[in-house]
C-alpha cells in the first residue's frame, strides 16, 4: 500500500524532539508534516525515562557545548510558557550542585563561571559556603554548593503525549502514524526531490509507503542506524548506558527542598554521578547511574545478553575507527566498573548519594524507579562527541547524538532547525496557518532569539 498525499516533511520518531519539531514547523510554515513512530504511543522511551529536569546551563562548557548551553538557557522559558498554557506541571524547585572536597570545590567555581557566561544572572545562580548551605538545606553535608533557581521539574513523557495530541488533533496539516517501523528509505535525490519511506504497520501487519519531499531523521538512538542504512560514510560508533533509579520512601519527602547533584567524579565523560531527585509529582528518587548495555532497548538482562556479541562485533569491525582507544582507557574502565557495580548493588549506588545526604539508609529503599537508556556517539579517534550532530544529505536531515539536555532544549533547537529550513527554502513560509503563530504560547522575541543565537550547522 502506498500513501501519496504529497507530504512535504516526514519526521521519523515521535519522541520529544520529533513532536517539538512538528510543532515548530507547523507554527511557522504551511508545510504538511507526518511523524512516523514505531511504538503505539509517542514518547515511550527516552522521552519518558529520564530525571524530568529542565536543566540550568551551568554544567555546560560555554565553548565546547555552546549549543547545549544556549538550548538549556532558553528551554526553561519555552517549557514554562508551554506547560502553563496547557495545565501541565512545571515546578520551579531549583537545584543545588555540591562539592564535598577541595578538588570538587574548584570544579564548582568553574561551573559557576560557566553559568554566568551561559546567560544566567546573579540572581539566578549563587555560590554558597558550608554555613549558608546548612541554613537552606540542614540535612546536606558539603564544603560548598551552587544554588540555581532557574531549574524546574516536569513530566516529559506527559508533555510529549500532549504535544502529539495537540499537533495531530488541532492541525489538519499534521498527522502521526504509530505502530510503524521504518524499514527502508528510497531516495531519488538529487535527480528528484521525491523520497519514499517504507515502513511496517504492526497494527495491521502490512507494508506501507509514504512520499515526502524532505525527511528528518529524529529517531534518537536509532538515528545512526538509519544513517548507516543509506550507506553514508560517517566516523561514528554508538554506545549505550542505562540509567537506573531507586524510589525513596515517603519518610524522606522533607529531607531536602531542592534536587541535589554532586560534582561528577569523571568529568571527562558525559555523565553525572547519581543524585537526589525531586520529581514534578513530589516523589524523591536516587539516580541515575550509567551502566553500559548493548542495545537502546536493553531494559532487562535478557535483551542485553542477546545483543552482547553482535554489538561487540559491530564495534570492533568498523574500518578506521579507534573504538578500542576508548574502551581500554583506564578512566573509562574505572567509570564502567563503578557504574556497573551501582547497578548490581543497591547499597553501593545509594551510598554514593549518602556522602552528601548522610541520614539516608540504603535498607529503606525497596522499589526501583523507571530506567532509561542514553545513546552516546564516539568519533573516529575514540573520543565522546560532546554536541548534537546535524547531517544534511540529499534532502534528509539526520539528527545524531541528541541526548541530555535534549529534552530541556527540544523547543529551542527545533525552532532553530525550522528557521534554518525556512531560510533554505525547504519549508513553505506561511505565518497564518490554522495552527500558526497566534496559536502558540511563545512570543516573537523568544523565537527570534532561537533563530539568532542557536547556531546549528548542517554538515
Amino acid at each position: 500500500m502506498t500513501i501519496n498525499n504529497n507530504d512535504h516533511i516526514v519526521i521519523i520518531g515521535a519522541g520529544i524532539l520529533g513532536t517539538t519539531l512538528a510543532f515548530a514547523i507547523s507554527s511557522i510554515s504551511s508545510s504538511k508534516v507526518t511523524i512516523i513512530e514505531q511504538e503505539d504511543k509517542p514518547g515511550l522511551h527516552t522521552s519518558s525515562r529520564n530525571t524530568g529536569k529542565v536543566h540550568a546551563p551551568f554544567i555546560y562548557n560555554p565553548e565546547k557545548k555552546k549549543i547545549w548551553a544556549k538550548a538549556a538557557l532558553y528551554g526553561y522559558d519555552f517549557w514554562k510558557k508551554y506547560c502553563h498554557s496547557n495545565d501541565l506541571l512545571f515546578v520551579e524547585d531549583g537545584v543545588m550542585e555540591v562539592a564535598i572536597d577541595t578538588q570538587s570545590e574548584k570544579t564548582l567555581l568553574m561551573h559557576f563561571e560557566w553559568g554566568l557566561k551561559n546567560g544566567l544572572s546573579d540572581s539566578e545562580i549563587k555560590i554558597l559556603n558550608e554555613r549558608e548551605v546548612s541554613r537552606i538545606e540542614p540535612n546536606l553535608k558539603c564544603q560548598a554548593a551552587i544554588l540555581c533557581n532557574k531549574d524546574a521539574s516536569v513530566n516529559y513523557g506527559r508533555i510529549t503525549q500532549t504535544l502529539a495530541e495537540q499537533i495531530s488533533n488541532n492541525n489538519k496539516l499534521v498527522k502521526i502514524v504509530t505502530c510503524s517501523k521504518v524499514t527502508r528509505i528510497k531516495n531519488n535525490a538529487p535527480s528528484s526531490r521525491s523520497i519514499i519511506v517504507e515502513y511496517i504497520d504492526s497494527s495491521q501487519r502490512t507494508k506501507k509507503e509514504i512520499d515526502c519531499n524532505f525527511l528528518i531523521n529524529a529517531s534518537g538512538s536509532n538515528s545512526i542506524n538509519i544513517l548507516n542504512s543509506l550507506h553514508l560514510e560517517n566516523p561514528y560508533q554508538d554506545l549505550f548506558f542505562r540509567g537506573e533509579y531507586w524510589i525513596a520512601p515517603p519518610k524522606y519527602d522533607s529531607l531536602t527542598s531542592h534536587s541535589i547533584y554532586s560534582v561528577p567524579q569523571f568529568q571527562q565523560f558525559p555523565f553525572l554521578d547519581p543524585h537526589w531527585i525531586i520529581r514534578a509529582s513530589g516523589t524523591r528518587e536516587i539516580g541515575p547511574n550509567a551502566c553500559p548495555v548493548f542495545t537502546p532497548y536493553g531494559y532487562n538482562n535478557f535483551d542485553n545478553a542477546r545483543e552482547l556479541l553482535p554489538k561487540i562485533y559491530r564495534l570492533m569491525t568498523k574500518k578506521g575507527h579507534r573504538i578500542h582507544k576508548t574502551l581500554l582507557r583506564k578512566e573509562l574502565l574505572d567509570l564502567i566498573s563503578k557504574e556497573a557495580f551501582s547497578s548490581i548493588s543497591k547499597r553501593y549506588m545509594i551510598n554514593r548519594v549518602k556522602r552528601f545526604l548522610p541520614s539516608i539508609d540504603p535498607k529503606e529503599f525497596r522499589i526501583r524507579g523507571t530506567a532509561g537508556i542514553r545513546s552516546v556517539l564516539i568519533d573516529k579517534d575514540g573520543c565522546f562527541v560532546p554536541n548534537p550532530i546535524f547531517i544534511m544529505r540529499d534532502n534528509i536531515l539526520h539528527i545524531l547524538n541528541y541526548n541530555s539536555p535534549g529534552a530541556t532544549g527540544a523547543f529551542p533547537i527545533s525552532y532553530a532547525i525550522a528557521f534554518k529550513l525556512l531560510e533554505n527554502g525547504i519549508l513553505k513560509d506561511c505565518r497564518d496557518t490554522m495552527f500558526g503563530r497566534s496559536a502558540t504560547p511563545f512570543d516573537d522575541k523568544l523565537l527570534t532569539t532561537c533563530r539568532d543565537e542557536i547556531d546549528i550547522d548542517f554538515v
